[in-house]
């Protein structure tokens, strides 16, 4: 007894970081960000991007100038600012998710589902404002959870002049002061949503148009539609059976208006998925909760109801993750679902590999991104960038991706 009592003391140190919860985070996050360093080598910069880079004063394009400014400009320095909200996010999640999940399973169930899906893989590699959005308002519910007051209300302080999108929040936040009772809460929140609106103001107006569709649509797409189904069912139980947490009161807030504004008019959903993407840990608890309640012989059903869900994210990360293979069986490339962020980086170093550092196209939106990779695009250039048609056989210089062609061009030297 004495020697088996000596070899599992033996064993435990050659396992205790593996049963550390920070170890195993950091395993997942170094696994991530693998994952999005590769995503980032396959995108270039779209129009929306760049337009948003040289124009926009939204924090994530103040965000992106400052990262370029530092690191070189490059697809890898414009991103990383929301690569790094990211990782950022999936620890806070973890964190947030203590409260809510006792179990480290269940925990790590939860930060995987969170990174696997699409909405959070399109936030992390992006330039917009989605990724900073999931990181400020994960802080702000985690130090809420720690009852750092001080550190709560001064963050919330912060937060209107980030984002207009926390109007939602600010929303979110006077509810749960309501349901709370909490009439310090309620009346700071209803001030910061006065502040916000007066800063952004709020879009209610258009003449039904059926947008509820589209939105829902877009919902199932940014979650995948298992999870997405799953999501509605979550929070409608939640609301008639379970106390509710300050988490679920913002992913609520954010969903109801999304279902009720999209009647009237088509709304920019990164201004509210990002509020309903972090209710993973509700999810999986609502999900695990159901489960083993119920003996072994009547799990069947969640265990079916489970696989399907991992195998639809699975399967949307990779699909994402890989996107270029799609190139393979599409008729027209350009109907590829991210092309807008293809072509141009390939393009450039084509250019640049020819010696052509200056010319000029009638595609303003194309100059504007060939311009981010160094490419001088000014009308007094003696070179010229025509775009052809896929068929047209004349074109001196072509993009490819998976071994197809996605765009033709021909260079034309001006008299």
């Amino acid at each position: 007894m004495d020697r088996v009592f000596l070899g599992r003391a033996n064993l435990s140190p050659k396992f205790s970081m593996l049963r550390s919860e920070t170890f195993l985070l950091f395993i997942i996050c170094l696994i991530d960000f693998c994952f999005l360093s590769y995503a980032i080598s396959t995108l270039s910069i779209s129009y929306y991007e760049v337009d948003a880079f040289y124009n926009s004063p939204k924090i994530s394009a103040v965000l992106a100038r400052f990262s370029v400014e530092i690191f070189g400009q490059n697809d890898y320095a414009l991103r990383l600012p929301f690569v790094i909200c990211h990782i950022f996010s999936v620890a806070l999640l973890y964190k947030v998710s203590k409260q809510i999940l006792k179990r480290k399973f269940d925990r790590v169930v939860s930060a995987v589902v969170f990174i696997l899906l699409p909405a959070t893989m399109a936030s992390a590699i992006l330039v917009n404002d989605a990724g900073i959005i999931i990181a400020l308002s994960l802080l702000s519910i985690y130090l809420y959870q720690l009852r750092k007051m001080l550190a709560f209300y001064a963050l919330l302080c912060v937060l209107p002049f980030v984002s207009g999108a926390f109007l939602v929040y600010f929303s979110a936040i006077f509810a749960f002061g309501v349901y709370r009772r909490d009439a310090k809460m309620a009346w700071v929140a209803a001030l910061l949503f006065a502040l916000c609106f007066y800063f952004y103001g709020f879009d209610s107006g258009g003449k039904p148009s059926g947008h509820l569709l589209d939105t829902v649509s877009i919902f199932a797409a940014a979650f995948s539609p298992f999870i997405f189904v799953y999501f509605v069912y979550a929070m409608y139980r939640i609301w008639i059976k379970e106390t509710k947490n300050l988490l679920w009161f913002v992913c609520i807030t954010a969903f109801l208006f999304c279902l009720f504004l999209s009647i009237r008019q088509r709304l920019e959903l990164e201004n509210y998925l990002p509020f309903c993407i972090i209710s993973v840990p509700i999810l999986v608890r609502v999900f695990f909760s159901s489960y083993r309640v119920r003996l072994p012989m009547f799990r069947r059903g969640y265990k079916i109801l489970a696989s399907f869900a991992v195998a639809s994210l699975l399967a949307g990360f990779l699909f994402v993750l890989f996107n270029e293979t799609l190139y393979g069986v599409l008729k027209d490339p350009t109907k590829h679902f991210v092309y807008r962020y293809h072509v141009a980086k390939e393009l450039s170093k084509e250019l640049k590999n020819r010696g052509v550092e200056k010319i000029f196209t009638d595609d303003k939106k194309l100059a504007l991104r060939l311009k981010f990779y160094g490419i001088d695009t000014q009308p007094d250039a003696n070179l010229r960038l025509a775009i052809l048609d896929q068929e047209d056989n004349y074109g001196n210089i072509a993009v490819y991706k998976f071994g197809v062609k996605i765009a033709n061009f021909k260079i034309i030297k001006d008299d």
